[in-house]
């Protein structure tokens, strides 16, 4: 991912976490990770683990597409969220850096 994408993520993230009213010390608190954390990710200097991600998007009120893609969709196939939290953290991974490949499969021309 790069550090566009990172920047445009974080600020997603950081844009729906106002409209909420949540500080970044309760995101942080939630999910059991520091203050500064927080920060990196709405800063574009990080992003979360895929299980911190999910957990953030339920925080947040927000399905992943808004912060990958910028849109809003209603309904999220609860089928996928429970596969993709069944599965190990390495598992997880690997399906994260699947969907970020597909994402990002057009951003060039390489096979």
């Amino acid at each position: 991912m790069s550090n566009n994408q990172k920047a445009i993520i974080g600020s997603r993230i950081m844009q729906r976490r106002k409209e909420m009213h949540i500080k970044q010390s309760e995101i942080a608190e939630m999910l059991n990770v520091s203050e500064n954390q927080i920060s990196n990710i709405e800063n574009g200097k990080s992003f979360p683990r895929l299980q911190n991600f999910l957990k953030l998007c339920e925080i947040l009120d927000c399905n992943a597409d808004y912060f990958l893609s910028g849109t809003i969709k209603k309904s999220v196939d609860q089928n996928i969220i429970d596969m993709v939290a069944s599965l190990s953290l390495e598992e997880q991974k690997v399906i994260w850096k699947l969907i970020d490949c597909y994402i990002h499969r057009n951003d060039n021309n390489k096979i």
